[in-house]
């Protein structure tokens, strides 16, 4: 999973759903995961899947990119699905449509909303040090990120990996993860001396404040929590909603966030 594209997409997009407001995005992902959890039935998991692409597309994300991401975490959920296969093929799509649908949501988040704003908002129930923590290494893992690329190009430039010579390969790899490993700490230990001259006190310093309700918000939550409400309902009743509700639901929605992403343009 390319997290530094990620990263980048989260940062600098200026789309509708990158214009929301955090929790409003945190709420629609979990009301799409909790639909997830408790749908069983295949048209009602097919319509929550493409309304995740719809917001992907209205988002101004690469929607076949972000598919093929969505996929990666979506294969642990494919030998689950293929011991099912006994009992059909339905029951196989759904276990792995469920996996792709959570993924993309997630992706969806991660990728319109920049991490530190993510970790504001989840922080406010987190120790303060974890919190902390959790931001300096992410921010840290981009750097050693760059390092390893370096370490990777330089020992290909010097002969350093060689066909048929696995154990020679792996002794040189090996090496550069032990030179990583001592460079990590020592970038580490600086980066406190320098937090520490610059009044480091054991906190770090940030907003807690948020964008105020707007049209950004709306459309996304509402219609996750219909979905979210339909699951509930054919739970509890053993019906589920027609295919032509859903297609008007996507229909409707579909418009709508192309007129705000034209809009907001």
């Amino acid at each position: 999973m390319d997290i530094a594209r990620i990263d980048y997409w989260a940062a600098s997009g200026g789309s509708v759903m990158h214009k929301a407001s955090v929790p409003s995005k945190v709420l629609a992902t979990a009301a799409v995961i909790a639909t997830v959890i408790i749908g069983s039935f295949l048209p009602l998991l097919v319509a929550l899947y493409l309304m995740v692409l719809i917001s992907v597309r209205a988002a101004g994300l690469p929607v076949v990119k972000v598919m093929v991401i969505s996929f990666l975490p979506g294969l642990f959920a494919l030998l689950f699905a293929l011991s099912k296969l006994g009992g059909g093929l339905i029951t196989p799509v759904i276990i792995l449509l469920k996996a792709f649908t959570a993924a993309s949501a997630m992706i969806l988040l991660l990728s319109t909303t920049p991490y530190n704003d993510i970790l504001g908002f989840v922080g406010r129930v987190m120790p303060r040090v974890l919190r902390d923590g959790l931001f300096m290494t992410y921010r840290s893992f981009f750097i050693l990120l760059k390092l390893m690329d370096n370490f990777i190009m330089a020992l290909k430039l010097r002969g350093g990996f060689q066909r048929g010579r696995f154990l020679h390969n792996s002794r040189n790899i090996g090496s550069g993860v032990g030179m990583l490993f001592i460079n990590a700490y020592d970038k580490s230990q600086r980066l406190y001396d320098v937090m520490s001259i610059r009044g480091y006190s054991g906190r770090l310093s940030g907003t807690h404040r948020y964008r105020a309700v707007s049209a950004n918000d709306l459309p996304y939550l509402l219609v996750a929590a219909v979905f979210l409400g339909e699951a509930a309902y054919a739970m509890q009743s053993g019906r589920q909603g027609s295919l032509s509700s859903f297609a008007v639901l996507l229909l409707v929605y579909a418009c709508l966030m192309e007129v705000l992403r034209v809009w907001k343009r």
